[in-house]
């Protein structure tokens, strides 16, 4: 007496799976819209008591005095794949440890910040030697965070490239050998511990930190204790402490969008 009820569920999923089957085959699948995002700083603008800083045409900051120079530039997700091209247009297999290449994260329609990184680039022409330690900086939100530099080894104190990619890499043999490569691009252009800039020398390399989260909308960079005279021991006996702010703009909107795939033009 209860199977009356049955057959009519039954007749009801019935025609709602042939429905959805009929969608399918006429293609009707949803793709969530494509996106054009681009996250990028600019330089804040300077009080016209700060002295010692400026900012460049090419939209970095500088600090500078008695023949120092130190440079610092955002670089976005564009110009961090151009410094490795070839590492950079593969998917999920990119191995730009930087970002995440060209690989579109489907939820959202656009390929996410992997990281907050910038660039450090020092020109001493006065001083025998100067130095700092990256490990040491800081990234300062108006959110109230701060966020550690990270090191190259497994060591460093903080965040590390070599802890982070380990636990993202997988047992196969391309796993390891895209785990390599990373790590070399890393070492390569990172900025080096124990780096001494000496009179008449140069020298620049890349400091990162974690993504920052969407209501970002100022960071200072921090850099601590820049040493720039020495005793016979090699013991600091002064240094400064340098500081640039930045502006942080988000570009988000949609490019096109694709309500179903295969559906009929009107």
């Amino acid at each position: 007496m209860y199977q009356a009820p049955l057959n009519r569920l039954g007749n009801r999923l019935g025609h709602c799976m042939g429905i959805g089957l009929g969608l399918l085959a006429a293609g009707c699948i949803i793709f969530p819209p494509k996106i054009h995002y681009n996250s990028y700083m600019q330089p804040s603008e300077l009080s016209s008591d700060v002295e010692s800083y400026r900012t460049e045409e090419d939209g970095s900051v500088s600090y500078v005095a008695e023949g120092l120079r130190v440079n610092v530039d955002y670089l976005t997700d564009a110009e961090l794949n151009a410094l490795l091209p070839e590492d950079s247009q593969r998917e999920e297999y990119s191995t730009n440890p930087y970002t995440y290449g060209d690989e579109v994260e489907g939820d959202v329609g656009y390929v996410p910040n992997r990281f907050s990184v910038f660039r450090v680039s020092v020109f001493n022409q006065t001083f025998a030697k100067v130095e700092f330690d990256p490990l040491e900086v800081d990234l300062l939100t108006d959110q109230g965070e701060s966020l550690h530099a990270y090191g190259i080894p497994s060591t460093s104190p903080n965040q590390s490239f070599e802890r982070y990619y380990r636990g993202l890499r997988g047992q196969s043999g391309n796993e390891f050998y895209r785990f390599e490569v990373r790590m070399g691009h890393v070492r390569s252009l990172g900025y080096a511990e124990d780096q001494p800039i000496f009179k008449g020398e140069s020298y620049s390399g890349l400091i990162v930190f974690d993504t920052l989260n969407p209501q970002v909308k100022k960071v200072r960079f921090v850099l601590p204790q820049f040493a720039l005279k020495f005793d016979e021991f090699g013991r600091v006996i002064e240094s400064i402490d340098c500081h640039f702010d930045f502006d942080r703009h988000i570009e988000k909107w949609t490019v096109e969008e694709h309500a179903s795939a295969g559906s009929p033009s009107q």
